[in-house]
């Protein structure tokens, strides 16, 4: 068995800085940032693995369920392609990847793609995971990268995977619980992505000290973080100029997590000891992260059309229609409008998608809490909500992409605005001032994002105005409030009170 185990220094040393020939830059296509956290590092004690995908030339990306192997798997594929870029089977076993280029690949045998599909379908555990790399280390294999995996009995690790050899480096003997990766091995000693190595392992640090290492925090806070060149943070809206020629605003995200090439992201939240494998969740962001909202599955069966369409998936289709709003600036595709996310005074694609994926997080963590309680695993419920969420977060993502088009700005509530009572039971006020004649429309949506009331008030003149409604009986719990008055639109947060104090 050839295999090697380290030991987890406080520093990073390296022996040699290998200078990389153009061939390798020109097939450093599937980049990509990883991470494994144990149980022990994790805000819930369930084992976590990430990845940002990066790869400019495969921009369509799907969910796929895959049925052909000995075990049903969720994988993210390539449109039109089977291999998987990262994974998680009926078992609980996930795996991921990125390219590390300074290893050395073989001449045949199962490719990085090909050797991810193929472990998912074969493989329950990370020990099956060590037997298929045994064999193929005789076989042979066209790899050359870092592996990240978890299994259902809290293992979690990162693999540096050569054509020939394979180097394991397991999250319980990091010092903390969790191994980062991005472009390069420790084995290889190379330095290609370092800059996004350092700044996640800034960030991971900071989550693990504060007791907040959980799958929210990867999406949002790790997945759409941009940094300068040196792993510095940069924020958003950026009110500086990155260079001469370069329009204020704008941020140069090649050396960033959220880079101009990221297509998709996954974190694939494990299960205790304890429980099913079937409730692993593999948290998905088809397109961009920065223009794209997450939204789970789980291994049990087939996935909704919005992740899977005929050709390509339409959550990812509107992705990347928002996307080409936001890296707009034609002298520079690394470049993204950051006042086009956050324009530093309440408004921006994020005040439109972030307090959905909220509510998405928080309905998926309470419907989660509800099925672990049960006996099995119940596969058709969980089918339903995932579909029930995909549907939802191409609505959203719709109309997050027409409001950025029409120019309507998403703000915080202007003075003069209120909602009350909050919790409500059955009638909610709503009062709002207009400084000019204006078209009012104000509607309630659900925690999915669904529409479940609107009125439109036509025009309406300048001064107070207050609206009265008597609510539908409504499930109890948090909805939002959406008030739009000629460009402008903001939101509010409304609880819903218990059905019986209605």
């Amino acid at each position: 068995m050839k295999i090697k185990y380290f030991l987890f220094l406080s520093g990073l040393m390296f022996l040699t800085l290998p200078v990389l020939s153009q061939a390798t830059f020109n097939d450093m296509e599937e980049q990509c940032t990883i991470g494994v956290a144990s149980g022990k590092a994790t805000a819930n004690g369930r084992p976590m693995v990430w990845k940002s995908r990066d790869n400019s030339k495969a921009p369509n990306n799907e969910v796929v369920y895959n049925t052909s192997f000995k075990y049903k798997f969720l994988s993210i594929c390539t449109a039109g392609s089977s291999y998987a870029w990262m994974g998680l089977n009926e078992h609980g076993f996930a795996i991921v990847n990125t390219l590390a280029a300074d290893l050395d690949r073989g001449s045949s045998g199962p490719s990085n793609g090909a050797l991810m599909r193929d472990v998912l379908g074969r493989c329950r555990t990370l020990a099956e995971f060590r037997h298929y790399l045994d064999s193929t280390n005789r076989t042979g294999r066209t790899t050359r990268g870092d592996f990240g995996a978890i299994d259902s009995t809290g293992e979690a690790a990162i693999f540096e995977i050569s054509g020939d050899d394979y180097w394991e480096y397991n999250a319980k003997d990091a010092p903390h619980g969790y191994v980062i990766r991005t472009n390069f091995s420790m084995t290889g000693g190379g330095s290609s992505g370092i800059e996004r190595y350092d700044r996640s392992q800034n960030l991971v640090s900071a989550f693990h000290s504060g007791d907040s290492l959980d799958v929210k925090s990867i999406l949002r806070y790790q997945m759409r973080d941009f940094s300068d060149f040196d792993s510095q943070p940069v924020s958003v809206p950026y009110k500086n100029t990155w260079g001469p020629g370069i329009p204020y605003g704008y941020i140069n995200t090649s050396k960033s997590i959220c880079r101009n090439s990221t297509v998709s992201a996954v974190v694939v939240q494990g299960v205790l000891p304890t429980e099913p494998a079937g409730l692993s969740v593999f948290w998905t962001i088809l397109g961009q992260p920065a223009s794209s909202v997450a939204v789970p599955y789980w291994a049990v069966g087939p996935v909704p059309e919005e992740a899977d369409g005929e050709n390509t998936a339409p959550l990812c289709d509107v992705s990347r229609q928002i996307r080409s709003q936001l890296f707009d600036f034609s002298a520079g595709s690394e470049y993204i409008n950051s006042f086009k996310l956050r324009d530093g005074k309440g408004a921006g694609l994020w005040t439109c998608t972030f307090p959905f994926e909220d509510s998405v997080l928080q309905v998926t963590g309470q419907f989660m809490d509800s099925v672990r309680a049960l006996p099995a695993v119940p596969g058709e419920r969980l089918m339903a909500k995932e579909k029930e969420l995909a549907a939802a977060a191409l609505h959203r993502l719709q109309h997050c992409r027409q409001s950025l088009l029409s120019g309507v700005r998403f703000s915080k509530a202007p003075a003069g605005f209120s909602v009350f009572p909050n919790p409500v039971t059955t009638r909610l006020n709503i009062r709002y001032v207009l400084s000019a004649s204006e078209n009012v429309e104000i509607a309630l949506y659900s925690p999915e994002g669904k529409r479940v009331f609107r009125s439109s008030y036509g025009s309406q003149s300048p001064g107070k105005h207050v609206a009265r409604w008597d609510l539908p009986r409504l499930p109890e719990g948090v909805y939002f409030l959406v008030v739009r008055h000629g460009s402008r639109a903001y939101s509010q947060k409304i609880v819903i009170g218990p059905l019986s104090g209605r």
